[in-house]
């Protein structure tokens, strides 16, 4: 009997490593993917130069939001609700907030004098979710709130300087 319990013991402690294991790898990946499309949206806005997003022409507007729906939203199959993101509608700096990307416009004061023209922050967001551990304790007969453990995680980069000359 004491080796059954043994055995069994083991499988258990086996498990729970596993989805320790499988959590950290996920959560490694999920910030891999955002940071790889912070990085891509950099690119975009670099190399095509793009001084002011506000006062954009549509058709630069509509080729900017068909390469993120094309290349990082399918390809890279990378989306985040517009709920988990902090976006602020009444922010005039904010120049896009959606499925994941949040884009803040940002130009240079005569305080920042190595900073001369236009300049953007880029944000991407990535969640995390422990449903599993909903369906856990609910094997418990202690009856605890029904929120699932999540959090949503910002990582943030800027373009160089984009002059208008």
């Amino acid at each position: 009997m004491r080796d059954a319990f043994g055995g069994a013991f083991m499988i258990r402690l086996f498990l729970v490593f596993i989805f320790i294991y499988m959590f950290f790898t996920a959560i490694a990946l999920n910030y891999a993917k955002a940071f790889k499309v912070k990085n891509k949206v950099i690119d975009y806005i670099e190399d095509h130069e793009i001084i002011d997003m506000i006062s954009m022409p549509a058709i630069e507007k509509e080729k900017m939001e068909s390469y993120f729906e094309e290349k990082l939203l399918g390809d890279l199959n990378y989306r985040i609700s517009k709920n988990s993101m902090p976006c602020n509608n009444e922010d005039r700096r904010e120049v896009y907030c959606e499925n994941g990307i949040r884009i803040i416009q940002l130009t240079a004061n005569s305080i920042q004098a190595n900073k001369l023209g236009t300049y953007y922050r880029v944000d991407t967001y990535f969640s995390w979710n422990l449903s599993f551990m909903r369906k856990i304790t609910a094997l418990s007969n202690q009856s605890q709130s029904n929120r699932t453990p999540a959090g949503i995680w910002v990582i943030s980069g800027e373009t160089r300087t984009i002059v208008n000359e």
